[in-house]
């Protein structure tokens, strides 16, 4: 094992145990002491030492795979005691955790350990609640390792550790430790992706391919936001279609839709320019896809200051988690999605959706739907394309502000500024009437509105 030292959250020095050896643990003597030749000897002649635990709870397996012992080695043990594959020491780590810690982490004994284990191991967590794949992001693991890992388990890309952040967060932790903000400040064009920010950016669309589409392969048919992850990852506002099976990756689609730094989020319509006015397969642009998608907290991922609380806007498990007042959201300085993506193209506040649900919405009436604040983007979507605030939302009938005045729970701020910008929507009526349906929309949702009430008796509820 070369210079490069891993440690555990307890401080414990991987690869400093040699003299620890059980003496009836000849196998074990022969791991620690990198006698690979005696080592496959012994689990041929003895495959009941590899069972044997060591100190810090490890056996064989786990030493191997901590002084990066060749495949064939690792494949022997774990023919001989594949369990040892699910068997975690003292920082809760398994054999596939040991060996994703590492920046030169050997794809062939990931690939050996995936392939003679058992299952589960890809989605065990560390003592910090890091996945191996959050071990191969944090300690920047070879792009292969990645991969495979992705291949044997897509869901474990939506997992969050004990610190909330993905895979893909934590990748980013190691990129501005060691590069430092201003690299990513001065970020002009593909010239700029070299060395550590090159091979973390092939590394970011790796990820983002497989956290947008399901899967490494194409769409596997999840929701485009992921259901069940920890520690809060989705809105109770509008969920999206399954994507269709010929549905094409887009850098800037996906950082649109999944948790991603705002400075990645930039780097990637700087990347894509055209992709902002693209309209993927499901007839949607980023900036339709980010008036849909939850709002997260913006981290601090330049040191270990994480946010511990750090949930999205909307989620639905508490209400106290969604009834966040102005004076909680604290101005991060950082420009939100839907204003890096209205900045670098503000046309795209222009198109709308052309599918499903969002067939003829604005990013502004998706916005406003899922419940986004005034500074979070509607501002910026309005000032792009002003005439949006006297445009009637397809779906519900109902002019921006009436969105918001019908949402389960209303924007105020949203109401009075949509308002404020045109008062007369207040007493206007769109040039067909209400529709019965808008009508029912209001009733069920805010103002109790009998069906016989007039149009104009209803918007003064709504007001």
């Amino acid at each position: 094992m070369d210079a490069y030292v891993e440690y555990s959250s307890e401080g414990e020095q991987w690869g400093d145990d040699d003299d620890d050896v059980e003496p009836d643990s000849i196998l074990l003597g022969l791991v620690q002491t990198y006698e690979w030749n005696g080592t496959l000897e012994r689990i041929a002649s003895h495959p009941d030492e590899c069972k044997a635990v060591g100190v810090q709870g490890r056996t064989p397996l786990h030493v191997a795979c901590d002084h990066d012992a060749p495949a064939e080695v690792v494949a022997a043990l774990v023919q001989a005691f594949p369990e040892a594959s699910l068997m975690v020491g003292t920082s809760s780590m398994n054999p596939l955790h040991i060996t994703c810690s590492s920046h030169h982490a050997s794809v062939e004994v990931v690939q050996v350990l995936l392939q003679g284990g058992v299952d589960t191991q890809t989605s065990m967590r560390d003592i910090d609640g890091d996945t191996p794949l959050h071990a191969a992001c944090r300690c920047g693991a070879p792009m292969e390792t990645l991969r495979v890992l992705l291949e044997a388990n897509p869901a474990v890309v939506h997992e969050r550790d004990y610190e909330g952040l993905t895979p893909l967060l934590r990748l980013w932790v190691r990129c501005f430790v060691m590069l430092g903000d201003d690299v990513l400040d001065r970020f002009q064009g593909p010239s700029d992706l070299t060395g550590e920010l090159g091979e973390t950016w092939q590394k970011t669309e790796l990820l983002l391919r497989c956290s947008h589409l399901g899967s490494l392969r194409g769409p596997t048919s999840p929701p485009s936001f992921p259901l069940s992850c920890q520690n809060g990852t989705v809105t109770s506002g509008l969920p999206f279609e399954d994507l269709p099976p010929n549905y094409t990756f887009r850098p800037v689609h996906a950082v649109a839709a999944v948790d991603c730094p705002r400075p990645v989020i930039k780097m990637a319509t700087i990347l894509y320019p055209k992709q902002l006015v693209e309209l993927d397969e499901m007839g949607m642009t980023p900036l339709l896809i980010a008036s849909k998608a939850p709002i997260y907290k913006v981290r601090d991922l330049s040191d270990e200051g994480f946010m511990l609380e750090d949930r999205v806007y909307g989620d639905s498990d508490t209400d106290s988690d969604h009834d966040m007042d102005d004076a909680d959201r604290v101005d991060s300085g950082q420009p939100s999605v839907l204003d890096i993506l209205v900045t670098a193209d503000p046309s795209a506040a222009r198109i709308e959706g052309r599918f499903g649900s969002c067939r003829g919405r604005l990013p502004l009436h998706l916005a406003v739907a899922t419940g986004k604040p005034w500074n979070e983007g509607i501002k910026s979507i309005l000032a792009a394309y002003p005439e949006a605030i006297s445009r009637i939302d397809p779906l519900t009938g109902l002019y921006p502000f009436q969105q918001a005045a019908a949402s389960d729970r209303p924007e105020c701020s949203v109401i009075f500024e949509l308002l404020k910008k045109d008062p007369s929507l207040a007493i206007l009526s769109p040039s067909n009437g209400p529709s019965r349906h808008s009508l029912a929309f209001l009733d069920d949702k805010v103002t109790d509105v009998p069906m016989t009430m007039t149009y104009e008796e209803s918007q003064q509820r709504v007001i």
